[in-house]
């Protein structure tokens, strides 16, 4: 028994440091958005999968990191706007989705463990791979933070500086999509996109550094995991949910706490 909580609270709080340590960078970018998009997208490459029989996760994260790409190239070519071309990506992959899922007779999976999330699912392969992800993100922020910082707040210095822009977009990109996808199976389809945005909205009411912020993401991630986790095994509730709720009790005791402009 004890073995089997400490399993699925490390599948909880990795995946929740996962997500929180892009939280400054998806927020500052603006992008929090595709953020939500891409988890929802993830549906149709599900769908895919089991209509299919593929594996479920490769399947999913070649579909989604796909559409990200996708998304990043028609935005850049100015074919539509960003947010025109999220909005239709979203609309046709949850159609698709639908159409895959109905299409699939006698299927027995528990779509709702994926739409709602269940830390109590997870294999220790999922925990292999959730802490192979958390090592990446972290190396990839530290070698890329320059380049990442520039992106965030002023893309057109990092050109002028002759940064690997586009580069270093495309990584950011990938990696988003390989976050949302890997840990969908314990924050879940619904609420991957606030794991994904909670974290930082709270680390800048209290910090203003962007290094300081990816830290303060982390720990908020913990703090939330943790208590979500007790609260989960206490109260015999979601834990997603749980952790989610708890990120938005957070936020709102740092607008209170947050330092006041002179």
């Amino acid at each position: 028994m004890f073995s089997f909580l400490v399993h699925a609270l490390f599948a909880a709080l990795l995946s929740s440091v996962c997500l929180a340590l892009f939280s400054p960078f998806v927020t500052l970018r603006r992008v929090s958005y595709l953020g939500e998009a891409l988890s929802h997208i993830a549906f149709a490459g599900i769908a895919l999968a089991l209509l299919l029989g593929l594996n479920l996760q490769l399947t999913t994260l070649i579909f989604v990191i796909a559409v990200a790409l996708a998304i990043t190239w028609l935005a850049r070519r100015r074919e539509l706007q960003e947010a025109n071309t999220i909005t239709i990506f979203l609309s046709v992959s949850m159609a698709l989705g639908i159409i895959l899922i109905s299409l699939r007779r006698g299927y027995s999976f528990d779509l709702a463990s994926y739409l709602f999330g269940n830390v109590l699912l997870a294999s220790s392969a999922d925990l292999w791979m959730l802490g192979i992800l958390m090592t990446v993100n972290i190396g990839f922020i530290a070698f890329f933070y320059k380049e990442l910082f520039y992106l965030s707040y002023n893309p057109d210095l990092a050109k002028f500086y002759r940064l690997p822009v586009r580069m270093v977009d495309r990584l950011f990109m990938i990696l988003l999509a390989a976050n949302i996808v890997i840990t969908l199976r314990a924050a879940g389809i619904i609420l991957v996109s606030a794991q994904l945005i909670l974290p930082a909205a709270t680390a800048f009411n209290l910090v203003k550094r962007l290094d300081h912020a990816v830290v303060a993401c982390a720990f908020i991630a913990i703090l939330a995991a943790t208590g979500g986790f007790a609260l989960s095994w206490w109260l015999n509730l979601p834990t997603g949910a749980n952790i989610v709720l708890l990120e938005f009790l957070l936020y709102l005791l740092s607008l209170l706490f947050r330092p006041r402009s002179a």
